[in-house]
């Protein structure tokens, strides 16, 4: 076991790319430890070996979310080697997009498989971890968890469904001392608009989001951090995400009027 026992032990999956890579760099900087989990295992491991040259402890292993016993695994890993686990970041998710009647209920399935039962998966492998250490729990859900919009309402049922599992288990844990923060971000930089609906990444797909509008993945990992080590209840990430909430919150007939005419007009060019 480690003797820097002072040292935070951090827990990131989906650590192989985007705002977990981010994380797990961010971490690294502020001192931690860390349990890096993800399906990709070249990655993790090319991540390892970099963090590591600069000191950082790093464990990782291959895990899919969505099986049984992997999180176990990596959890048993992390714990023999650190003793211990302070942050729990569920960040493995992707998105499935499509109209309604291009996608099937094994397409919905496969959504909520990763985004709500991989992050339940993640809970409960690590649960008893954070009771003892009054740790924090972190779930990254998205700006479409406030917003649901057109073409992708699998992905928003999915983190509308992990917003809800925050605000309910956050009171359910508050006695043990574990805090739960919800991370809500807009458009990052990240691989994720490459992942098919399968799951998989497909370099040929593009960018679809506005790049005036996205935010570097090192820029978002600082302002999570910060979140939770605050352990606010939620961080809305990106300024266009905040406004965006807000709107939805305060004039909800306005955004989904712009909804609608944004929904047409990108009908209009596609059959014309």
């Amino acid at each position: 076991m480690s003797n820097d026992k002072n040292k935070p032990v951090v827990l990131i999956t989906g650590a192989s790319s985007g705002i977990g890579e981010a994380l797990a760099i961010e971490y690294a900087r502020r001192g931690a430890n860390l349990i890096l989990a993800a399906r990709r295992e070249d990655k993790l491991k090319a991540l390892s070996e970099r963090l590591s040259k600069d000191g950082t402890r790093v464990v990782f292993s291959a895990c899919d979310v969505t099986k049984d016993g992997d999180l176990e695994r990596i959890v048993s890993l992390g714990q023999s080697t650190f003793g211990k686990i302070d942050i729990v970041i569920a960040n493995a998710g992707f998105g499935v997009k499509g109209p309604l009647d291009t996608i099937t209920l094994s397409d919905y399935r496969r959504q909520f498989e990763t985004n709500v039962f991989g992050v339940l998966r993640t809970i409960y492998a690590t649960l008893d971890s954070l009771k003892k250490s009054r740790g924090r729990l972190v779930i990254i859900g998205s700006v479409m968890g406030h917003i649901a919009i057109p073409d992708a309402s699998p992905y928003s049922m999915s983190k509308f469904a992990v917003r809800a599992l925050c605000e309910s288990i956050r009171l359910e844990l508050a006695p043990y001392g574990v805090s739960v923060t919800l991370i809500s971000p807009g458009y990052v930089a990240s691989e994720f608009r490459q992942v098919d609906n399968a799951g998989k990444v497909d370099e040929t797909l593009q960018e679809t989001a506005p790049k005036e509008l996205l935010m570097g993945a090192d820029c978002a990992a600082q302002e999570i951090a910060q979140a939770i080590m605050n352990r606010r209840d939620e961080a809305i990430i990106t300024t266009h995400g905040k406004i965006a909430v807000f709107f939805r919150r305060n004039f909800p007939s306005l955004v989904s009027a712009v909804l609608a005419r944004v929904l047409a007009q990108d009908r209009k060019e596609k059959t014309s």
